[in-house]
């Protein structure tokens, strides 16, 4: 079968896969480690795709993602586009790439898509049990950092006259 009529059949957006960052919370217990969606709480599970579906209440069902709302699998280009999740609640945050697919939503941040699995994960320093965490964490399958503590500047020192 040729690539173009591949395309046309699925559509050339569906088969374009895009990698973007994404933080989760994680939940962590004796028996297992997990990652989960910080605004929803959807459990992503190990080893295979989590699927958007839209929550929204008093919409009509739709597919996820839809142009005319703001469902989806969210994935910023950078990092940085994650921050304020970051800083809420810290000890608990871990972040990632993320590789997305199925109908796809390019905004101006980042995408919305039907399909996501993570690629890498990174465990911050500050994350309680950082070593365990990602210890856990390994059963996505995907390579897991734990991240080196930032050391803070040092303080500048002020020339007397």
């Amino acid at each position: 079968m040729r690539i173009g009529r591949i395309e046309a059949m699925w559509g050339a957006e569906e088969l374009r896969p895009a990698v973007g960052w994404k933080v989760w919370r994680v939940e962590s217990s004796v028996e297992e480690t997990r990652l989960r969606s910080v605004l929803y709480g959807d459990l992503w599970p190990a080893r295979q795709a989590i699927e958007a579906r839209c929550k929204r209440l008093l919409r009509l069902e739709h597919d996820a993602p839809c142009p005319g709302c703001g469902c989806g699998i969210h994935a910023g280009r950078e990092l940085s586009a994650w921050e304020h999740y970051l800083s809420v609640d810290a000890g608990a945050r871990v972040f990632g790439r993320v590789l997305l697919w199925g109908a796809t939503i390019e905004g101006r941040h980042g995408w919305r898509a039907a399909r996501a699995c993570p690629v890498e994960i990174f465990v911050p320093a500050d994350v309680e049990y950082a070593a365990d965490v990602a210890a856990g964490l390994a059963v996505y399958g995907v390579p897991v950092h734990v991240l080196e503590p930032v050391p803070a500047p040092a303080p500048k020192e002020v020339a007397l006259r």
